[in-house]
């Protein structure tokens, strides 16, 4: 199987430290808000792209909704936003290989004077020691084979300067981050990888299953289309309704054979509650067919509720879902607790509450 075993994560925004074992093919997280649910999602997102020196400055931008997050944010990735303390992200994935990835934020003398020359040539005042500032991210990439690392030096408008990666540095795991906003940005590469390997059939499939009157999708000038009995031409996906996007927006990134590990935040947002099972139907089949391995959020109850009705009318899934709490304790810290199907539907007949502790 691909994907993660087990991670650990350690001072990262609010998390001091959490470890999560155990972990299955489709994991859901659930918990209070600001438990750290979307957190333990950016975690593995960084833990996955290391062959691109700016992965710390999408996670920001992800947040704020914006291309470029200025250079002064990146102290929210911190815990607490002390920069003195590194966060640091440890995984091991079904095969054995272990990875350890550290964070930070620094300022390097021939770095400094590389950006001197780029405002140089562009026109602009050397940076002058009185002003200089942190201005490079870095990561420390360990894994069991070899040492790795890549950094990122930042105006402080959070435009790149400079990106350093290590040359040999080749990741095994593509992962996708869908946000709880309802656009995709990934979503015309998505279809386009799936379309290119002749196997729209596969998305046409559930999407016929989400709605009957369903006959094809097509992209048109970067533009997506869905096509529809007795209607007289294409419908634009932005003129459809949000739970339509929002339901193509995943079934299509776990469609697509690039994808192997996919993370999906705030899963019910956009969508109307009658098509929780089906949503849940196409994901885990879709992650069983082409092995890939899905983390996904919620703290909606009838979305936990369908997926336990879901997984006792397809027992094949059951042991492919492993659901956790994450919880900050008093005395614990973030801690996981873990569900599977045989707890969550008891929790679900008997009316118990499993998204935080009381």
């Amino acid at each position: 199987m691909n994907g993660f075993k087990n991670i650990k994560i350690k001072n990262f925004r609010g998390i001091k430290n959490l470890e999560i074992d155990d972990l299955g093919r489709v994991n859901i997280l659930v918990g209070k808000n600001n438990s750290g649910k979307s957190t333990v999602l950016e975690a593995i997102f960084l833990l996955t792209g290391m062959a691109s020196a700016d992965t710390v400055q999408k996670l920001n931008s992800i947040r704020t909704r914006t291309p470029y997050s200025p250079l002064n944010d990146v102290h929210y990735l911190f815990h607490r936003m002390n920069t003195a303390i590194k966060p640091e992200f440890f995984a091991e994935d079904f095969m054995g290989e272990t990875r350890t990835v550290l964070l930070n934020l620094t300022t390097s003398e021939d770095e400094q004077n590389l950006e001197s020359q780029t405002n140089v040539k562009n026109g602009m005042p050397p940076i002058s020691d009185a002003k200089i500032r942190p201005n490079t991210l870095k990561l420390y990439i360990e894994t069991n084979i070899k040492k790795y690392y890549n950094s990122t030096i930042f105006k402080p408008d959070g435009r790149i300067v400079n990106k350093r990666n290590t040359d040999d540095y080749s990741e095994k795991y593509a992962s996708v981050f869908l946000t709880a906003d309802l656009w995709n940005t990934y979503l015309a590469v998505d279809l386009t990888d799936i379309f290119k390997r002749k196997q729209k059939s596969i998305v046409l499939e559930r999407m016929t299953h989400f709605d009957p009157q369903i006959t094809d999708i097509d992209i048109l000038q970067d533009d997506v289309y869905i096509d529809y009995e007795n209607m007289i031409e294409k419908l634009p996906l932005r003129m459809a309704g949000d739970g339509m996007r929002r339901y193509l927006n995943i079934v299509a990134a776990s469609a697509n054979p690039t994808n192997n590990i996919i993370l999906i935040d705030e899963i019910d947002n956009g969508l109307h509650y009658s098509t929780y099972k089906k949503l849940w139907e196409a994901i885990f089949a879709l992650a069983t067919n082409s092995d890939k391995q899905i983390f996904i959020t919620t703290h909606n109850a009838e979305t936990l509720k369908q997926l336990a009705e879901m997984l006792s009318e397809h027992p094949e899934y059951q042991q492919e879902m492993h659901l956790y709490t994450i919880a900050k304790t008093l005395k614990k810290q973030h801690q996981a607790y873990l569900y599977t199907y045989e707890t969550l539907s008891f929790a679900c007949e008997n009316d118990i509450e499993i998204r935080g502790l009381v």
